[in-house]
């Protein structure tokens, strides 16, 4: 079975998954033995477990969260980008987009703007050049609308709103 995009449909998972995916996600580092004491399975189990939702591709990698604050990238910042309306331009900027180190997400939109782009910056002079020395350099660049974010509230993939998902 395909969702409306080609992929495939997620597995059915039971609420011991669930709190696995939950507690990967809190906390990506730990091992197996503490997966198993917290979510009260055998160690064999919560290994087979892991590894199904690996294969399913539920679970598509196991990382680090990295506070960019304390590599002195305290400004987050997205940019909403308008680009030439030509398969070209746009495949361009979708490779190049890739290839700016200060990028940490880049999606393609519909409506007024083709991209929002998240990035990170030291200063707001940091932040101009970015804009100005690399993004606005992009093949089929046309302008850029920039927000800065003052705070942040939640930074994470909210597995416990995962939890119950709504089906349609």
């Amino acid at each position: 079975m395909r969702t409306s995009d080609g992929g495939e449909l997620s597995p059915r998972l039971d609420e011991h998954d669930w709190q696995l995916l939950n507690l990967l996600a809190e906390d990506a580092g730990v091992g197996l033995p503490e997966l198993a004491e917290l979510s009260g399975l055998a160690e064999a189990e919560v290994t087979a477990r892991v590894q199904a939702l690996r294969e399913s591709g539920v679970v598509t990698g196991i990382h680090a969260r990295v506070d960019p604050k304390r590599l002195g990238l305290p400004m987050t910042a997205f940019f909403m980008v308008r680009v030439a309306q030509t398969s070209d331009a746009y495949e361009a900027i979708d490779q190049m987009i890739r290839d700016i180190d200060q990028v940490e997400e880049a999606h393609a939109l519909s409506g007024q703007f083709d991209w929002i782009v998240k990035v990170r910056a030291a200063n707001p002079d940091d932040l101009r050049d970015l804009l100005t020395h690399k993004l606005s350099l992009l093949p089929g660049f046309v302008r850029a609308e920039t927000m800065v974010v003052m705070s942040t509230s939640c930074e994470s993939i909210n597995v416990e709103a995962l939890l119950h998902p709504r089906h349609t």
